[in-house]
Parts: structure tokens; sequence; C-alpha cells
């Protein structure tokens, strides 16, 4: 385990390089026989690396030695698991992924999941010229001390997926619902401290709310923050009636409707972003319903968390954003008090995906307690370190 010194130097070269030990020392307020010492630790495990020579101050003197964080030091897997499919990134320890797939699951049990899961990360081991130095997973359900308590998965419930992964790769394994997933990719690749306070809410197989909380993912009791799907919302009709948010907003619920009045049986995304511009009525009146409840969630968690703003994760609403005013139109119809933004997310296919890459680096690092940014670029004068 890092001292609070060590996390705190290494903190500083993430978020802030390059950047010199006199500049960390400052920052920092550690006197530099500490930040030096620290500094040299690092170097020599390989996680920070030496770039080139800073300017010097107006004073003359020799210009400061800039580091970085060694990106090339490993790298990280995240991976989330749906109902009928799993996607994966690998990502650096700055956060920068590649290698996005998406692969089917349809009809296919758990333990064949995990073999092709399993089949995807050695091949990507095989083909990586750096080491692995962590796994995330992603999954709707209630998790809680990195384990599975409740799950929508056939065969997920309890199931230790952590520890199965972790014996077999020998790294550290982090479990992670996807709303917060994407409540932490909000957090940490937007800027640094653009969101102390926000609510990310991810529709997929359910509806969940993704909560930070003076910069905290705050998870409540047995990790059971955010489980808004199976809150019940009134009908809009019929007075007296309510089903479950899940049952008017979750993401399979929607495109089962829109596929029943179009006679199909799989999703054809070009045919319903072109009937929604030609303005067909019966797309119009189910998007109309999705807009309409999602408002009354959205407004809920508004008023009751007062949130900075609430981000919005949802492929149907990527696909059709113009959506987004519909929903935004109906909030400000309710009596509340507090009416966050609403925002859609910059990166609904892997913003999940790239949160639990950073709650994965965070982990690798040591530095689960600190605020990490992926995001800020910096540019400096720099000269090559003399051999």
């Amino acid at each position: 385990m890092r001292t609070t010194n060590e996390k705190q130097v290494l903190q500083q070269i993430v978020n802030a390089g390059p950047i010199s030990r006199s500049q960390i020392s400052r920052n920092l307020s550690l006197n530099k026989v500490t930040v030096s010492d620290i500094y040299s630790q690092l170097l020599h495990e390989g996680l920070i690396r030496e770039v080139g020579h800073g300017v010097s101050t107006r004073n003359g003197g020799r210009k400061p030695v800039m580091a970085l964080l060694n990106v090339g030091y490993g790298y990280v897997i995240s991976i989330n698991i749906l109902r009928s499919r799993f996607s994966m990134i690998t990502s650096q320890l700055d956060g920068r992924s590649e290698n996005y797939a998406s692969v089917s699951t349809r009809g296919v049990d758990l333990t064949t999941v995990l073999d092709m899961i399993d089949e995807k990360i050695v091949a990507t081991v095989a083909n990586s010229d750096t080491r692995l130095l962590g796994i995330s997973f992603g999954l709707d359900g209630t998790i809680y001390d990195n384990q599975i308590l409740d799950s929508c998965l056939k065969g997920f419930k309890n199931f230790d997926l952590a520890k199965y992964f972790s014996d077999k790769f020998q790294v550290p394994v982090v479990l992670e619902d996807l709303a917060n997933q994407s409540a932490i990719f909000e957090r940490d690749f937007s800027g640094e401290g653009v969101y102390r306070n926000l609510i990310s809410v991810t529709i997929r197989d359910q509806v969940s709310a993704g909560i930070i909380t003076e910069g905290h993912l705050y998870r409540g009791h047995n990790g059971e923050a955010g489980n808004i799907g199976t809150c019940p919302l009134a009908d809009r009709y019929q007075e007296g009636n309510s089903e479950t948010v899940n049952h008017y907003v979750a993401e399979g619920t929607v495109l089962q409707r829109i596929m029943a009045y179009q006679k199909i049986d799989r999703v054809d995304v070009n045919r319903i972003r072109r009937d929604y511009l030609s303005h067909r009525p019966e797309l119009l009146s189910i998007l109309d319903e999705f807009a309409y409840y999602l408002a009354k969630v959205l407004g809920n968690l508004s008023n009751t968390f007062a949130p900075d703003a609430i981000i919005v994760n949802a492929p149907i609403l990527e696909l059709l954003p113009e959506l987004m005013e519909t929903v935004r139109n109906y909030v400000d119809q309710l009596a509340i008090v507090r009416k966050a933004p609403l925002l859609l997310t910059k990166n609904s296919r892997e913003a999940s995906l790239k949160g639990g890459a950073s709650a994965i680096i965070h982990r690798a690092l040591a530095l689960d307690d600190l605020q990490l940014t992926f995001t800020n670029e910096r540019s400096a004068v720099l000269e090559s370190v003399e051999s």
C-alpha cells in the first residue's frame, strides 16, 4: 500500500504532467527531499518517465526535469456484460482506449459467455507488448464490495466473477454496475472539477442511476443506491394504475414496441431514424411515451439530489438526440423546485467501458480514493534529457 504522500505525488504526475519535482513540492506543500525520494522510487518502478526539460525560472538556474506517467507500464481491460452481448476495450494508464469490440451472446449460457470473454482476454494479452494490470466488469445489477448481489443476467447473481478472472489472470478485478461506471466516466473524463455532484442515468436492460457526491461515488446500503428501474410510476392515462420505470423507459421494452409496430424481429436503427424524420405517428407516439416517463424520473432525481447536472446515457437518445428536447420540455412542466441541467453523454457506446477503465486504473495505481483526470491535455516546452 502506498503512503498518503506517495499517492499524492503520483496523482500530481497523472493529472498535471509533464511536471517537475519542484512544482509537485509547491503544489502539495511537501519538502523537496520527500518529493525527490518518492519521485525516484516511482521512476525506479517504471511508473513514471522523464520526458525533457521545462523552462527555467526568471532567476535563471537549471531547467527542471519534467515527468509524465509512463503509459507503457501496462494496460487495463474493461468489459461490459449485457443480456445479449458483451463489449470490451483496452486502455492505457492515461485513459486512452482502443480495440473496441462487441460480441453477441444471444442464446448462450453463462459458462459459454465466460469462455468467450476468457478467449478475448487471452488473445489481447498474447497480442500486447506490455503487461495486463487489471480487468473491470460492468453489468446491470446490484454490486457491493466487488460481489454481484443481484442481476437480471441469468446465473450471475452471487457468482464470484471477480475471483474467477482474478485467479485466471493474476490481476486485480473490479466489478461495478453500468450506471456507476458511466458516472465515473463523466467525473473523470469531463475535466478536473467540472462535476463534483452529478447523476448519470443509464438506460440499457434496466434503468439505473450512478450518483457522484462531492467527487465520490455514492453506493448506499449494500450498493442499492440508484436502483430506480424497479420504482413505480403512475400511469399517464389510467388513474390508480402504475408500472415500474423499467416497464416504461428501459431500452428493451421501448425497442420491443418499436419492432412490433414495424412488424420486424430485429432492431433496425436506420429505419427508426428514417421513421422519426418522416414523423411516423406510430413511432412518435412510442417515443413521446418514453420521453414523458423519462422526464418524470429525471425530475424526481433532480428535485431529490440537487446535482450540478444529470447526464443521460441511452442509445435511443444518441440515435435521436432531438428527442432530448421533448424530455426537457416535459421536465419544465413539472412542479419541482430544482431543475438540474439535463445533458446527453458524449460517448454513449463507451462511457461505461471507459468509466470501468478508470476504476481499474485507480486500483492498479493504488489511488482508489483520489481524483484522476484523464481529459486535460497540457503543452510544455521541453528539451531532451541529457543521457
